[in-house]
């Protein structure tokens, strides 16, 4: 990975920027010697963003499965559903009222 200072980047920011293009490898921009922030080509940025999209949505199918388990979990014991209740038991974690 190729690391360039701010200065570097202000002075000769379309020659990095057309490097980035080429190589398509992330620049690590670096200020007083430490890493800032990390410069990646739009192709990789829009990959990441499917990714993160799709672990989202495999995370939020996670929890509405575990919801649903606690909900029917409630309801079996006999104890009227209440939202109060399966908020409690999925922030504190499950067999909590048994």
């Amino acid at each position: 990975m190729r690391m360039v200072s701010i200065t570097e980047i202000r002075r000769n920011a379309k020659a990095v920027l057309a490097e980035l293009v080429k190589n398509k490898k992330p620049i690590a921009i670096l200020q007083r010697s430490k890493p800032v922030a990390y410069i990646i080509d739009a192709e990789s940025f829009d990959k990441l963003q499917l990714l993160e999209d799709n672990d989202l949505k495999e995370s939020r199918k996670r929890f509405l499965e575990k919801i649903t388990k606690v909900k029917k979990r409630i309801v079996k014991k006999g104890v009227p559903e209440d939202s109060i209740m399966l908020i409690r038991d999925l922030r504190e974690g499950k067999n909590r009222y048994e």
